[in-house]
């Protein structure tokens, strides 16, 4: 009788049926699998089913791990992307507000608040009305019933309240979601336009002034022809005529007396030179023939015949060196001295006066002062000042200043600046 022990049963192995999956077991289930499996020495790497799960389970948590990683990069990438686009919302260069169908705010940008002078957690929930001037209400109200209607994009000009001059503000809004699943909520873009209004009115009041200027140079350029006529008929005609008539009639009459001749002779060489004295005055009312010596020599002509006709003290201070002007710029100088002048002797009331004129810094600068009446802000800035805008479209062409400054009883102080030629 065979006495031999009975054989022991060995454990079976963990079914390899492909129906199991291993993602579908739990942890203590692959422990008592991985326990159960019979892994000989005779047992490859290939045919050792330990170590093929093991191998199998290696590569599951590679794998994980490689979309752990991804998963982490792509959330990273996301908050990048949303502090960027918030940044980029909240420091934009113009407001952006979400307002509900009540006008209130819902949400709103760093430069909307800064427009409306609060931080943005005193402002949201609060109607938008409450920062808009009283003459801006109307438009407001308009402005949301038109989004409520449906319009795409709807603009309006309104202006917000604070400081004494009013901010202007360009409203442009369209409605969220169709303005039904919103309640007419609607998102709208706030844009500063106070400078742009400011460049308008500004704008407008230049037209205004040229178009003054442009009627007044006509007046003055008819003035100036009546003038010239009646200096070349009065002056010119008159001379000329009595200087005929007296050749007409030298020694014409049989009892002429040939002692007289002389007195006839210097009578009409003194016709002659007051005709042609008459013709000089003319011909400098015109363009003075002493700018072809230069401007230094223009203005100072121009500073002795002020003394001459007005008894005003001028006192001329000049650099030395010659400054070396083209045509243009020495007769528009010429002309804003001649203008300043004159001013100072019909307006300002003036004891004495200065002209200061120097090249510095690649620029000519002149000053003219007077210690006269001087002006208000309001006498500078009136609309119809033609000799103050005359001056200024000279310079304009030349890309030169002028500033004017005065003060009642304190006299007048004004300031050209052009640029030098070459320089």
């Amino acid at each position: 009788m065979d006495r031999s022990p009975p054989a022991m049963k060995k454990p079976n192995p963990p079914s390899s049926e492909p129906g199991i999956e291993l993602s579908s077991l739990t942890k203590a289930e692959l422990v008592a699998r991985l326990e159960a499996l019979p892994c000989a020495p005779r047992h490859t790497l290939e045919t050792c089913p330990a170590q093929s799960l093991l191998l199998e389970l290696r590569t599951q948590h590679v794998e994980l791990e490689t979309q752990n990683q991804e998963l982490r990069e792509s959330q990273q990438r996301i908050e990048e992307a949303r502090d960027r686009y918030s940044d980029l919302y909240d420091f934009a260069p113009v407001g952006y507000v979400t307002l509900d169908g009540q006008g209130c705010m819902r949400e709103i940008n760093l430069t909307g608040a800064a427009m409306l002078g609060r931080e943005r957690e005193e402002v949201i929930g609060k109607p938008l009305i409450l920062w808009l001037r009283e003459e801006s209400h109307d438009v407001f109200y308009l402005h949301l019933r038109r989004v409520r209607a449906g319009e795409d994009r709807v603009v309006d000009e309104v202006a917000l309240r604070g400081g004494d001059t009013p901010r202007h503000i360009s409203m442009v809004s369209a409605a969220i979601g169709e303005g039904r699943e919103e309640g007419h909520a609607c998102r709208t873009a706030l844009v500063d336009i106070t400078r742009l209004k400011k460049k308008e009115l500004e704008l407008t009041h230049s037209r205004q002034q040229l178009r003054e200027l442009s009627a007044h140079l006509d007046l003055v350029r008819e003035g100036e022809r009546r003038h010239i006529a009646r200096e070349i008929h009065d002056e010119l005609g008159q001379k000329l005529m009595t200087l005929r008539f007296a050749v007409a009639m030298l020694g014409t009459g049989p009892d002429t007396p040939v002692q007289g001749l002389p007195q006839i002779k210097a009578s009409l060489l003194r016709q002659i030179d007051d005709t042609i004295e008459a013709v000089r005055a003319i011909a400098s009312d015109l363009r003075p023939a002493v700018l072809d010596l230069g401007l230094a020599a223009a203005i100072e002509w121009q500073v002795q015949d002020f003394r001459r006709r007005t008894g005003i003290a001028c006192t001329l201070k000049m650099s030395e060196e010659e400054i070396a002007l083209d045509d243009e710029r020495a007769t528009a100088i010429f002309r804003i001295v001649q203008e300043s002048l004159t001013n100072i002797a019909r307006h300002a009331d003036a004891g004495k006066a200065t002209l200061k004129m120097a090249r510095s810094g690649g620029r000519l600068l002149i000053e003219i002062a007077d210690d006269g009446i001087g002006l208000s802000a309001a006498a500078l800035n009136k609309p119809r000042s033609f000799g103050i805008a005359g001056m200024r479209e000279r310079l304009l062409p030349l890309d030169g200043t002028l500033e004017i400054s005065s003060r009642p009883g304190r006299g007048t102080k004004l300031k050209v600046s052009i640029p030098l030629p070459g320089e």
